[in-house]
C-alpha cells in the first residue's frame, strides 16, 4: 500500500502528530523508513490501529482532478529538455572516448605482459674444445 508522513497520517485519521508519535513510540503504530531515513506510515497500518480512515473535506474526488491546466511554462519545459538531452548524449560521447581509451591501455598491458613473459635468449653454449682451457 501506500505510505505516508508523519504529518499526512495525523491529517487523515484527525489525530494530532503528537498522538501518532506516542503510538510509534509505545510500538502500537509502526514505521518505515522513506526518502532521507524519514518516518513514514504505511495506510494499512493507519487502517489497523484506527479503523476506517475518513476522508479529508478539503479533498476534491478524483473525478474533478483529471483536468489539468496547461501552464506558460511549457516553452520554458522544452529548453532545458532539449538542453538535458544534449548533456546526455554529450555524456554518452565522453563515456564512448573513455571506453575506447580503456581498451587502447588494455590493449597496451597485454603487449607489456607479452614481452614480460618472453625470456631472455639463452647465451650461446660453449665449444667443448673451450671446456679444458
Amino acid at each position: 500500500m501506500a505510505k505516508v508522513s508523519i504529518s499526512e497520517a495525523a491529517r487523515l485519521t484527525g489525530k494530532s502528530r503528537t498522538t501518532l508519535h506516542r503510538l510509534i513510540k509505545t510500538g502500537e503504530l509502526s514505521t518505515c523508513s522513506g526518502v532521507r531515513n524519514t518516518k513514514m506510515v504505511d495506510i494499512s497500518e493507519l487502517l489497523r490501529v484506527f479503523g476506517e480512515i475518513s476522508k479529508p473535506v478539503n479533498e476534491q474526488p478524483l473525478e474533478q482532478v483529471s483536468e489539468q491546466r496547461v501552464t506558460g511554462h511549457s516553452a520554458l519545459n522544452e529548453q532545458v529538455v532539449n538542453s538535458l538531452k544534449l548533456e546526455v548524449e554529450h555524456l554518452r560521447t565522453l563515456v564512448s572516448a573513455q571506453e575506447s581509451h580503456i581498451d587502447s591501455l588494455k590493449q597496451s598491458l597485454q603487449l607489456l605482459e607479452h614481452k614480460k613473459d618472453v625470456q631472455q635468449p639463452l647465451p650461446p653454449p660453449a665449444k667443448w674444445w673451450q671446456f679444458w682451457k
